[in-house]
């Protein structure tokens, strides 16, 4: 019974309603605001903009700033250290032709000197051998009686002897270069226990100037030489003078 009264009471509530909804196309009445609700997350990074526009120029003290004038120059530094040799480059294209040069003066080969000369048959003077018998003395350059040879232009000159001996013997080509003392250059040396001919020989090429003089002389101790019954020999010639003295 209580229900029915419940339900007819809440009917009579909304019936008036009902009607008045129908009457007036059952517009509801505006209601509360609600509340407030709570902050939304962050959006998405958005696109990068476009360039702004150039800005103002600095201002200082509200006025423009002007570029300066150019200054004086400053004062030379000192030398730095020098550098490492760089490395050297490629060689460059040959070059183009040069005029060609007039002709020379023909040479007279019968004005040129020709040193040389060959002697045999030596003699012991001290420990000198002087070769007695001359076999060729052009310009005179191989003195018998001090078995020397004296250069009279400077050049290049090559000597060489061969010496029979009958038993043990060294030579020595010595030299006396102007006024200097003489010295041993080269020595050459055989043994002859059976006291047979052999043959001492030795050679060389030598820088002279004029006036020095070259002879072969043995080491005072080996000097058994054979006798005129088998040839020996010293022989020296200039194989070309020197550029320098040319030049000059």
């Amino acid at each position: 019974m209580e229900r029915i009264r419940v339900l007819l009471t809440i009917l009579l509530l909304v019936f008036p309603n009902l009607i008045w909804c129908q009457a007036h196309d059952c517009s509801a009445a505006k209601g509360w605001d609600g509340e407030k609700g709570r902050p939304g997350r962050d959006g998405r990074p958005g696109q990068k903009g476009d360039q702004g526009d150039p800005g103002d120029p600095v201002h200082s003290l509200g006025l423009a700033q002007s570029k300066g004038d150019v200054g004086d120059p400053g004062i030379p530094g000192a030398p730095g250290n020098v550098g490492y040799k760089g490395p050297e480059g490629p060689p460059g294209p040959p070059g183009e032709q040069g005029p060609r040069g007039a002709k020379g003066t023909m040479s007279d080969t019968r004005a040129e000197r020709r040193p040389a000369f060959s002697a045999i048959y030596p003699t012991l003077k001290d420990n000198r051998l002087l070769f007695t018998q001359i076999i060729t003395n052009e310009e005179n350059v191989y003195d018998t009686t001090k078995g020397e040879f004296t250069c009279g232009e400077a050049g290049y000159y090559y000597f060489t002897f061969q010496v029979v001996s009958m038993g043990d013997l060294c030579l020595q080509i010595w030299i006396k270069k102007g006024k200097e003392a003489g010295k041993k250059l080269l020595s050459f040396c055989d043994q002859n226990k059976r006291g047979q001919p052999q043959v001492n020989s030795g050679g060389s090429v030598l820088n002279l100037d004029p006036g020095d003089r070259v002879w072969i002389e043995t080491d005072g101790k080996n000097k058994r030489l054979a006798g005129k019954e088998v040839s020996s020999i010293f022989s020296g010639f200039q194989l070309f003078p020197r550029e320098d003295e040319k030049s000059g």
